[in-house]
């Protein structure tokens, strides 16, 4: 099924209230469970959602202000940020402000700005719409929240 744009855009702009949700209910000490060993807890899944967001809230923004100019993506190892943001003891509550806020502003351009979701960015790997980076942001969001909701099944949460 293909999404209208509208719909497009109130899905990527849903997964902050889906996140809050899936942490709804949980104590501090809750948030360091993880799904098997070796797995990222709950909180540090949360801080991985939002540190890629903030990568994902540059590249749409820059795609958005200068359609098809070249943006060169920096490399980036979630394991290496979880451990040097110290994702596993931080509290969550000043980034799920953060990614609210940034998925709204990103929602907000893509449903002012003319054809917004088919400006282009181009990359060291080819060239994506703003539509396909927003399909992808929508899917790593959904993708981590259901391991959030996994390791709440498996430790009855």
């Amino acid at each position: 099924m293909v999404l209208k744009d509208a719909d497009l855009i109130n899905q990527y702009n849903e997964a902050p209230k889906k996140l809050a949700e899936a942490l709804s209910g949980l104590h501090d000490s809750d948030l360091d469970k993880k799904r098997a060993e070796g797995k990222w807890s709950i909180r540090e899944i949360a801080h991985h959602i939002i540190e890629c967001d903030l990568n994902y809230f540059q590249i749409n923004r820059y795609a958005l202000a200068d359609t098809g100019a070249k943006f060169i993506f920096n490399e980036f190892d979630p394991n290496t940020w979880n451990k040097t943001m110290d994702h596993s003891t931080r509290s969550l509550q000043l980034e799920l402000q953060l990614f609210n806020i940034m998925r709204e502003y990103i929602a907000y351009l893509c449903s002012s700005l003319p054809n917004a979701l088919d400006r282009v960015l181009i990359h060291q790997d080819g060239k994506a719409t703003v539509r396909d980076a927003i399909k992808h942001d929508i899917q790593h969001a959904n993708h981590h929240i259901e391991q959030i909701l996994e390791t709440k099944r498996i430790h009855h949460l």
